[in-house]
């Protein structure tokens, strides 16, 4: 066979490959655009062991998409914001959580690892946001640099802010930590896919309808609705206390996330007494000295009232809690968080931690994979219910002159 006829074949083939690629369907808006007379042109009189060569000059937006080889698929990444409601310890602990589950997903594949440690280790959200803003951490996912909001910015205001997400339909996903955040984004003021977590009790928040349906196609939060139900049961079957002592803000809020109806009806259960002290959480920075100041007093009240104390979910920030708690190591009232093992760290007697951060970030990391490849928020599972760690700090234990039951000790995860 001689040349001219190798090179009409090798034309008529090329054609009818063309044609295969012509009537292919087409997404994410490429377009075909016929290849040039002259690329035409060079194939025709190419060898056959150049024409690779010279098909490899078609651009690659001139292929449709289902013809491009896996590696040489362009992708959009997905673009992720972040609204947090306050500056609260257990926010930045979930993002780092969802990253990380994210990273073991392949989803965060270019994410220098030592770099990441370092930023964790600041346990600082905006620090965090910022770091992912400004590094190639993804090939998919991109942290929008404007996408960072927290409630209590002087700045901040809402319907301002939901007029942002509306005029910012490229987002894919919000990041919304605490039952704030999650609230005001539970609207159908906007469609971008939401997902809600550290909200102590996302359906009495009014965020979704129940554990098993969001209500909104764009919204999905987190939900274990009984952890602090299994926490303070396990506390009473450690102490057995007649009188506890807790200090939260009057409102409709707090009794949420300082599980408040939990407590009361397991003191109706249990035959023990409630004693409270309210105390408004601060709205600004400058509120937070007569805060802490209201609370020691409170504390201080209550140390001479109570034999057990619970730390119930508030603004305060761990390293306060030594000062804070005085008045009840030098009454010898064992204090149990609710929050986890930072307080427990910083003072607090003992913990039954129920924020099981790690695998909440995976369980997080794969419903927003799951979204992100085309599922409605509505149709993922929201409830991960968290296995229960004991924490306890043997210092403040000596303190008080406590001394651990065998069986607890057998039974503790983590001793500060």
């Amino acid at each position: 066979m001689n040349r001219t006829k190798i090179s009409l074949i090798a034309v008529f083939c090329l054609i009818a490959i063309i044609g295969i690629l012509g009537i292919s369907n087409f997404s994410n808006s490429i377009i075909p655009v016929a290849i040039s007379a002259n690329v035409l042109a060079e194939l025709s009189d190419a060898s056959a062991t150049n024409q690779q060569t010279l098909i490899d000059k078609i651009p690659i937006d001139k292929i449709p998409i289902d013809k491009i080889p896996i590696d040489k698929i362009p992708i959009k990444k997905k673009q992720i914001a972040y609204l947090e409601s306050e500056t609260f310890t257990a926010y930045p602990e979930t993002l780092i959580a969802i990253i990380d589950g994210l990273i073991e997903n392949g989803w965060m594949d270019k994410l220098d690892q030592q770099q990441w440690k370092s930023i964790v280790a600041t346990n600082d959200s905006r620090v965090i946001w910022q770091w992912l803003v400004n590094n190639d951490v993804s090939d998919r996912i991109e942290f929008v640099d404007t996408g960072f909001h927290n409630l209590r910015d002087i700045d901040f205001d809402r319907e301002e802010y939901i007029l942002w997400i509306q005029q910012n339909q490229q987002l894919d996903v919000i990041l919304a930590m605490g039952a704030a955040a999650g609230h005001l984004l539970a609207t159908s003021d906007h469609q971008i896919n939401t997902f809600v977590f550290a909200a102590s009790n996302a359906v009495r928040s009014g965020i979704i309808n129940s554990s098993d349906d969001s209500g909104q196609d764009h919204i999905w939060a987190h939900m274990d609705g009984y952890r602090f139900e299994r926490q303070l049961k396990a506390f009473y079957d450690i102490f057995e206390f007649k009188r506890l002592g807790i200090v939260y803000e009057d409102s409709d809020a707090a009794r949420v996330y300082s599980a408040i109806n939990e407590l009361e009806a397991l003191a109706e259960e249990k035959g023990f007494t409630i004693i409270h002290r309210h105390v408004p959480e601060p709205l600004l920075v400058e509120d937070f000295e007569q805060y802490y100041q209201q609370v020691k007093a409170a504390y201080a009240e209550l140390a001479d009232e109570v034999d057990v104390f619970y730390l119930s979910i508030a603004s305060i920030q761990p390293e306060w809690l030594p000062e804070l708690l005085m008045s009840f190591y030098e009454n010898d009232v064992p204090v149990f968080s609710q929050m986890g093992n930072l307080e427990v760290e910083y003072g607090a007697l003992l913990t039954v931690s129920v924020m099981d951060y790690t695998n909440i970030g995976r369980f997080g990391a794969d419903n927003i994979i799951h979204c992100l490849q085309g599922e409605k928020p509505r149709d993922l599972q929201q409830t991960f219910q968290s296995a229960p760690q004991i924490s306890i700090n043997v210092e403040v234990a000596k303190m008080i002159g406590y001394k651990l039951p065998y069986d607890l000790v057998m039974a503790v995860d983590r001793a500060y």
